[in-house]
Parts: C-alpha cells; sequence; structure tokens
C-alpha cells in the first residue's frame, strides 16, 4: 500500500501522511494516532529509494583496499564484487571511489587514507590488512562516516560491520582436510605469509589449534614475506625441504599458495606432499588442475566486496540495520569441483 492509499484511509493530505512517517511539522495527535494506527495495520515500510531519490542526495561511498595487482592478484576478485554492487546502485544514485594503497608500505597507506578523508565520503570500505596503520587512521574518520571491515577486522573497534570468513575455522577446515589426506606419521609446514595481520595469523592458530589435538603430525612455521615476490617463496620453500625429510603436507595461509605449491614440486622429489591454501585466482585454479595444490579454501571475496557496499548502502540510504559480522561460506574447492564453483 502507498502512502496515497494512507492517506485515503485516513481522510487526510499526503504531505500529512509523510509527516507523520518522518516525524516532523504540525499534526493534531488526533490525526496522528489514526495514521499510525493504519501503518500497524498495514505493516507499511516507508520506501527509502523513493524518498531518497526525490531527495535529491547522492551518496558517496569510498573503498581503502590495496592495488590489484598485489598478493598474486587476489584484490580484483573483492574490487570485481564492489565495481558489480556500484553499477547496480548508480540508479540510486550511490557512487563508489577506489583508493588503492601499496600493502607493503604504511607511507602509501597514511597517504591514500589521507585522500581518502579529504574526499567528503558518506561511508567507507576498509581492508585493514596494514593493522598498525588501520589502527591510526580509524579515530580520524568522522563519526558520521561509517565504515565496514572486509577480508580481515580489527578487534576492539567501532566499525558497523565486518564482512568475511571466520578465519579461525577455515584454518580448523584446513586441519582436518590435511588429517584425512594424510595417514602416516610426519611433519606439516605451516607457511605464514608476510605482511602479518588478524585473519592470517587466525587461520593459523585454527590449524595449529586443530593439529595440537593430534600430536602424531608436527607442525613447523615458515615465515614467507611476500613483499620479496617469487625468490622469498623459493627460500622459504627450501628451507622447508631441507629441515624436514619426513614432509606431508603444507598450509599456505593465503592466495600466495601457487608459488609455494611449484617449488615444493620442483624441489622435492615426493609427488605425495600435499598442499592446502586459499582463493580461486587464477594462477591457483591452474595448480588445483595440475595436481600440484589438493584443496583451495575459498573464502568468496568477490561476494565480500559486493556485501561490503551494500552494507553501508543500507546502513545510510535505507536506514536498516546491518548485523556487526557478515559471514561468508567456507567453500572447499578440488579439481573435481572448481568447474562448477568458478565458471
Amino acid at each position: 500500500m502507498s502512502i496515497r492509499e494512507i492517506a485515503k484511509r485516513a481522510k487526510v493530505s499526503v504531505g500529512t501522511v509523510d509527516r507523520v512517517i518522518h516525524d516532523r511539522g504540525r499534526v493534531s495527535e488526533a490525526t496522528k494516532e489514526k495514521v499510525k494506527q493504519i501503518i500497524s495495520e498495514i505493516n507499511y515500510k516507508p520506501n527509502f529509494y523513493a524518498r531518497h531519490l526525490s531527495l535529491g542526495k547522492t551518496y558517496s561511498f569510498g573503498v581503502l583496499m590495496p592495488q590489484l595487482l598485489q598478493d598474486n592478484e587476489y584484490w580484483r576478485l573483492p574490487a570485481k564484487g564492489m565495481q558489480t554492487a556500484a553499477k547496480e546502485l548508480e540508479a540510486y544514485k550511490v557512487k563508489v571511489r577506489f583508493f588503492h594503497f601499496d600493502r607493503y608500505s604504511e607511507e602509501s597507506f597514511e597517504k591514500v587514507s589521507c585522500q581518502a578523508l579529504d574526499a567528503g565520503l558518506d561511508g567507507l570500505l576498509i581492508a585493514p590488512v596494514l593493522s598498525k596503520a588501520t589502527e591510526r587512521l580509524l579515530p580520524k574518520i568522522p563519526d558520521d562516516c561509517p565504515y565496514v571491515f572486509f577480508d580481515s577486522t580489527l578487534p576492539n573497534t567501532k566499525c558497523l560491520c565486518t564482512v568475511g570468513q571466520d578465519s579461525f575455522q577455515s584454518g580448523i577446515l584446513a586441519a582436518k582436510l590435511m588429517k584425512l589426506m594424510v595417514k602416516e606419521e610426519g611433519s606439516i609446514a605451516i607457511v605464514k605469509v608476510l605482511p602479518e595481520d588478524v585473519h592470517i595469523n587466525e587461520r593459523m592458530n585454527g590449524f595449529l589449534d586443530f593439529m595440537s589435538k593430534h600430536c602424531r603430525l608436527r607442525t613447523q612455521i615458515y615465515q614467507a614475506d611476500s613483499h620479496e615476490g617469487e625468490s622469498g617463496f623459493r627460500e622459504t620453500c627450501e628451507r622447508i625441504i631441507n629441515e624436514n625429510p619426513d614432509l606431508l603436507g603444507v598450509f599456505v595461509t593465503n592466495a600466495w599458495t601457487s608459488p609455494v605449491a611449484e617449488n615444493i614440486k620442483s624441489l622435492s622429489d615426493k609427488s605425495t606432499v600435499r598442499i592446502i591454501g586459499y582463493d580461486l585466482i587464477a594462477r591457483n585454479m591452474h595448480c588445483l588442475n595440475e595436481g600440484d595444490i589438493d584443496f583451495i579454501i575459498s573464502q568468496r571475496p568477490e561476494m565480500q566486496g559486493y556485501q561490503g557496499i551494500y552494507c553501508l548502502y543500507r546502513h545510510l540510504v535505507l536506514k536498516e540495520k546491518v548485523p556487526s559480522n557478515l559471514r561468508v561460506p567456507i567453500d572447499i574447492v578440488t579439481k573435481e569441483n572448481l568447474i562448477y564453483i568458478s565458471s
């Protein structure tokens, strides 16, 4: 039922109904109660789409995220979801602006975040992968500019919503998959990819928590700085092979799974070393098809980007309540089901 029909039933003007709904202007108590009763009876929901358009308000959402080619081109995926959401919301006068920083430079983050703060944004979507730099940014964000985290999170902040995977549970899942594949005693290497952030640590902690209850498999943590590129992963894999003659599996904590898998294959004469990692980027999918990776855990980055923009939209434009945590599914991808998930 429309406002016009409510006005007809209450025998008042459309303007009077609008004033009651939005609690403005002078309306007698008797008329106000009559209109409210009709609204309650029909369970009327105000059309914020139409109201927003009629007011001519344009909303500007900013996205603060790494450069798209970094982290093995992972950031292309959430950006694609954001671009889809932006296109859908164009008709509702929502604009999305991207502010890309260098994943390996706090100075770059601070420079780009200053540009975002100066842009007069109504809301901000942030990938808090540089934790310390993000913590310094948050107090500078105006109170009337809500912000949403995606991909990772920071504890004890005033973020409107965190969109992402339960990282600890995904680490547990990876460990369980590893245990199912590996039947004999031996060692498992965890490749902790730097720079460090909360969700990578949580994945590792979940993996270790599960493995601690199955002590026949020994775990050893190795760090690989993704800023060093291919050579850094090569050196890490050489250490893993040299220090673990009984190596049975490798768990990679983010999208840099393919260079680890490729190096383990080229350095080891063991074709049975099991590899588990993250994210459906092109290079990882190729290794999965070739059998160099056994499982990829997908955190649906496109969905994260898409939902992140819509969280701001629902909160700012539709005035709806959004959840403080919006979890995406933990998908297990193998060679056999890859075509159905990636297509």
